[in-house]
């Protein structure tokens, strides 16, 4: 078999050094509730214009969504209908100030997928080197999923932030959550 760090880590996890043990559970998690989101810059409109998600949402309610693409069949019938579909007033009731759906996709791709919505209060951010995604330890890499859509994607997720700080959280796929368990109404559920 091939040997690996994490297949040795596994089998004797008191071999490994704590440093190295810190960097190989930071690399794997998934943020959860409590967690302060990461700084990960994503981009906004253009290459150009960089965004740092922990700056967006400090000091406010906020909910960031995550789909696997633009364009792809369930994010675009329902995933992000779901948020585009809710009022700015919807929002506000619940004391909302951003709404931000991600996707490892360029900014010219999401700008353009933004734009087949309409006016919306969802503000469309890419994440085209999974910077984000990655930090968020929620990367996609599903052999079927890179057949598919030819590299890595964000795993479909909703999260609601308070002054950063991760106050629910539903990831398609764990913990018994279905691809509806990340739409607009459980973000709504999260104030």
């Amino acid at each position: 078999p091939k040997w690996t760090s994490r297949t040795l880590w596994l089998k004797n996890p008191q071999s490994f050094p704590a440093h190295c043990l810190r960097s190989l559970s930071l690399a794997t998690m998934a943020i959860k509730v409590g967690d302060a989101i990461p700084s990960a810059m994503v981009h906004d409109g253009s290459p150009g214009t960089k965004v740092d998600l922990k700056d967006l949402f400090a000091g406010k309610k906020g909910v960031l969504f995550g789909v696997p693409g633009a364009y792809t069949p369930t994010c675009t019938s329902a995933h992000v209908p779901s948020f585009v579909n809710v009022t700015a007033d919807q929002w506000k009731e619940k004391g909302v100030e951003v709404v931000v759906c991600i996707a490892v996709n360029d900014a010219f791709v999401m700008s353009a997928w933004a734009a087949t919505f309409g006016e919306t209060s969802v503000k469309f951010l890419a994440d085209p080197g999974s910077e984000a995604t990655k930090a968020l330890g929620l990367t996609f890499d599903a052999p079927p999923l890179l057949e598919a859509l030819g590299n890595s994607r964000c795993k479909r997720f909703v999260m609601g932030l308070d002054d950063g700080k991760v106050v629910g959280l539903n990831i398609s796929g764990e913990d018994g959550k279905a691809d509806e368990d990340t739409y607009a109404a459980a973000a709504l559920g999260f104030f």
